[in-house]
């Protein structure tokens, strides 16, 4: 072959291999929707050759202070020792996210929060749908996300999770308890962070409070109980494994009687004869008082009120219950 027949012989290899990669296909990093909705980020323009980057946890309007480097904890994650709560005289639970009104000074949107204050300890359950609220709310009753030592999170819907980016832009010294099952690339978001322990079981995490530990088979959710004098203090997002399952596996992990059901019961749309025979359920269970708001419903919280009489509890954003030891 002569000079010629060589150069357009290289010519053509040349650009065969160009169009090979003009073609080619760059797979694209999925983040947590959860924590992409807690941003105000622009997903980032395709350029020819794209850099997968993570999603950063917005600073909000606050500034968060320097703190070492936190990991996330492999799965499964070691039992940690739980949080001792020094001498406790007392619960305080406060609802700092809810679509149900209460204080008329608050936000209201649909999601849940609430904080619960024992002894030295102050516990996030959930965090509400958006940063935005929670935060104004939790300003406006005087409660600054820098005192929080732990977020529990009941499940991964972004009405639960959404306001986690403002938490931990604000306050990096937190734990944060999720279930297992939560994304790999929710976990990693949390984790550059915050320190993240993964709950597959129960789990006591503070003197007298522990997690249900995963329930459910459909959407897994775990949720909140707190040993008091009184009795159990069961703390809800959303019951999506039901709410009368929860109960019972809150009796069978501590062995004691339900003084207080609190929180989401998902009973919206429900017909009247299944959310009577919650309540009958309920009372079988033992629970002595309800307090049932986000996804419960209207019909089904004038249902309890009305079986429950004056041990039902009408709660909103802003609601303050304080429980005796």
């Amino acid at each position: 072959m002569n000079e010629r027949g060589l150069a357009r012989l290289a010519l053509s290899v040349l650009i065969g291999l160009t169009c090979m990669l003009a073609i080619g296909c760059t797979p694209s990093e999925i983040a947590s929707p959860a924590l992409e909705r807690a941003t105000a980020t622009p997903p980032p323009t395709p350029t020819a050759t794209p850099v997968p980057t993570r999603t950063p946890i917005p600073t909000a309007t606050l500034t968060p202070a320097p703190t070492a480097t936190p990991t996330t904890m492999p799965s499964p994650t070691p039992t940690p020792e739980p949080m001792p709560t020094e001498t406790v005289e007392g619960l305080t639970i406060t609802i700092v996210y809810d679509n149900n009104e209460y204080d008329e000074r608050l936000k209201t949107a649909w999601g849940f929060s609430c904080l619960v204050e024992r002894g030295n300890l102050i516990l996030l359950f959930d965090t509400g749908g958006d940063a935005d609220t929670l935060l104004t709310n939790m300003a406006t009753l005087g409660l600054d996300p820098t005192d929080v030592d732990i977020v529990v999170l009941s499940h991964i819907h972004g009405d639960h999770v959404g306001g986690l980016g403002g938490i931990l832009a604000a306050n990096q010294e937190i734990t944060v308890y999720l279930p297992r099952s939560f994304s790999a690339s929710f976990k990693e978001q949390a984790g550059a962070h915050a320190l993240v322990v993964e709950v597959h079981e129960p789990m006591e995490i503070a003197d007298g409070i522990y997690t249900t530990g995963e329930l459910g088979t459909g959407i897994i959710e775990q949720s909140l109980v707190v040993v008091t004098e009184s009795g159990l203090v069961v703390i809800t997002g959303c019951a999506h494994p039901g709410i009368t399952n929860i109960v019972a596996k809150a009796k069978e992990i501590t062995g004691e009687e339900v003084y207080l059901v609190i929180g989401g019961f998902h009973l919206s749309g429900v017909s009247q004869a299944v959310i009577e025979g919650i309540v009958e359920e309920f009372r079988e269970l033992g629970v002595q008082r309800v307090a049932p708001c986000h996804c419960s419903g209207d019909p089904a919280r004038s249902i309890f009120e009305r079986k429950y009489g004056e041990d039902f509890i009408r709660v909103g954003v802003g609601r303050v219950l304080d429980i005796g030891p």
